[in-house]
Order: C-alpha cells, then sequence, then structure tokens
C-alpha cells in the first residue's frame, strides 16, 4: 500500500456505492448527482490596493439529477402541478459510501425545484437516461466523513 502523507488512495470513494432519495424514497434507478453552492459576491472598491475585494452577499444552489430510465417517476412527481400552474417542491438526499472507506457523507437539499421536466428523449439502440436540473433553497450537513480518518 503507497501512501503520500496521510493520504490513503483506498480511502477514494467510488460512486458505485452512493444512493439518492426523493422524499425519502431512494432513486433505485439512480447513477449520479452533482449538487453545488454557488457564492454571490459583490466587488468593493478599495484604496491602496491593486487587487479586487469581494464581500459575500448569498449563494445559489443548483444540481443535475441522472437517473436510468425506468419508470415516469420525475413525470408523475411534477407534471400534473407544472400543468396546474404550481411549483413542485421536494427535497433529495445525497448519500456517498464505501465500503473501503468505512465513512458516509449525506447531504439534504432541501427546497428542490425541477428546472426542466423531460418528456420524451429516446432512441433506438441506446439505454434510456434522464437528467434533471434542479435548484434548492437551503441544505443540511446530515452526515460527514472525518478528514482524519483517511
Amino acid at each position: 500500500m503507497s501512501r503520500t502523507g496521510n493520504y490513503n488512495e483506498e480511502k477514494t470513494l467510488y460512486g458505485n456505492f452512493g444512493a439518492v432519495f426523493i422524499n425519502d424514497s431512494q432513486a433505485a434507478e439512480a447513477t449520479g448527482i452533482q449538487a453545488k453552492a454557488k457564492i454571490n459576491k459583490v466587488d468593493v472598491p478599495m484604496c491602496g490596493t491593486m487587487s479586487k475585494k469581494y464581500k459575500i452577499v448569498g449563494w445559489d444552489g443548483s444540481g443535475t439529477l441522472t437517473l436510468n430510465k425506468t419508470s415516469s417517476r420525475m413525470i408523475l412527481l411534477v407534471a400534473d402541478d407544472l400543468r396546474n400552474g404550481k411549483e413542485t417542491v421536494f427535497t433529495i438526499i445525497s448519500k456517498m459510501s464505501d465500503p473501503g472507506n468505512g465513512g458516509t457523507e449525506r447531504i439534504k437539499f432541501i427546497g428542490c425545484k425541477v428546472d426542466e421536466l423531460t418528456l420524451a428523449d429516446w432512441s433506438a439502440g441506446k439505454l434510456g437516461t434522464e437528467s434533471v436540473p434542479f435548484t434548492f433553497e437551503d441544505f443540511e450537513i446530515l452526515d460527514t466523513i472525518d478528514p482524519g480518518t483517511v
């Protein structure tokens, strides 16, 4: 086993052990999720320096959920509300673990809203997949992996 410093490569998380839950129901067909909090800043003018200074004034949460197309899950979740002028608001929990790591990271995304709903996207000779872009209003860190254990 090779190691550099305190880093153990065998502790690197592998995506196959991830899981996604939508409104507390596991989406077994999920193949990936990416969610980011984009930090919003404004320039702060300051004399006596050549570099720009910034102040954080908020953040925007967005992400993409990737699914194998096995059902009409997202259409059933969103379509009726969409057609009736209502917003569908839901939660997503991302769970990332790996037996080789021994830890679990779980993050709950709150106030999720779909940005676009794919109604049809298929072609012969190709497995069906679905990408669901979404925004979220808040997040809660449920479980973390301590860097001292890796």
